[in-house]
């Protein structure tokens, strides 16, 4: 039971937050309350799940060694030896064929894209996280392909603008993760952190910082939003941007950032922040305000 309990552990459950964004199609077309719309997201939820708990195994296993000479991640089930890294790989591997068994016997467009994430994420931990600027695009792309994989489960059509949002989002998120692990660690044990001058990370959190917002207000802008959820979705620009720069605030101030989660869990500020732009959007979507 303890080596179950140590690979649910390695499994990073906590993370399966990131895997909501599968439902965007569905809330964005004012479809998730359609049972069979709802239960198609779902299914896509857990298939990513699954799926994202192998790689994040996988990931472990080829970063074992650095991960020993990290202060936190040295306590990883891997890394600090509870979990023997070869059954862990194995049970990883079976987690990804089982989630690729069933989006193949389901819907073969979510295969590919499961398939395409699961492909992608083995070269970034073998070898593309040490390459700069590369490795945060491909964290970023696996939020797009949550977001296709949701929207071909149920043929829901999704603005190439939201798109747009998703991957600057999940860029901002990426590289202030990357800057806080540069500040806190006493010795650097990611390759490609040495190639990040810290100046370069503030530049370019910067501009997609600024990128982020502005693409968010073109999509509440865009005629094709308008029409379909709203004339008035713009109105929660100022929570976008209150949520960011409370991000950076927090990543400044108070060295928050290298785990977005812990932001969400525990700031006042941007829970408020965050339930109010949720509860807005809700009313302008689903009531046609």
């Amino acid at each position: 039971m303890r080596k179950v309990f140590l690979f649910i552990k390695a499994m990073r459950p906590q993370q399966w937050a990131k895997n909501v964004f599968v439902f965007a199609p569905a809330v964005f077309s004012r479809e998730i309350f359609q049972p069979r719309v709802g239960e198609e997201a779902f299914l896509v939820f857990v298939l990513f799940s699954f799926l994202s708990s192998s790689v994040y195994i996988i990931n472990d296993f080829f970063d074992r060694e650095e991960d020993r000479r990290h202060p936190v991640k040295k306590l990883r089930p891997i890394a600090s030896g509870e979990l023997p890294a070869y059954p862990a790989l194995a049970g990883a591997l079976a987690l990804a064929v089982l989630s690729l068994a069933v989006s193949l016997l389901w819907r073969r467009p979510v295969f590919l894209i499961l398939l395409f994430y699961f492909l992608i994420n083995l070269l970034y931990s073998s070898s593309l996280k040490r390459v700069v600027i590369l490795d945060v695009f491909i964290v970023a792309l696996g939020f797009d392909l949550r977001e296709a994989a949701g929207g071909l489960a149920s043929g829901i059509y999704l603005s190439p603008w939201l798109f747009a949002v998703t991957f600057l989002l999940a860029l901002f998120l990426a590289t202030v993760k990357r800057r806080q692990e540069l500040i806190r660690m006493e010795e650097v044990s990611r390759h490609a952190l040495l190639s990040y001058p810290l100046s370069f990370l503030e530049q370019f959190i910067n501009i997609i910082s600024a990128a982020t917002v502005i693409s968010y207000i073109i999509y509440t802008l865009t005629p094709e939003i308008r029409h379909k959820l709203g004339e008035h979705l713009y109105l929660t620009t100022p929570f976008v941007l209150y949520g960011i720069l409370r991000y950076l605030y927090l990543a400044h101030s108070k060295g928050m950032g290298e785990d977005p989660l812990e932001i969400i869990l525990k700031d006042r500020n941007f829970q408020v922040n965050l339930l109010l732009w949720v509860g807005v959007v809700g009313v302008i979507i689903f009531l046609g305000w």
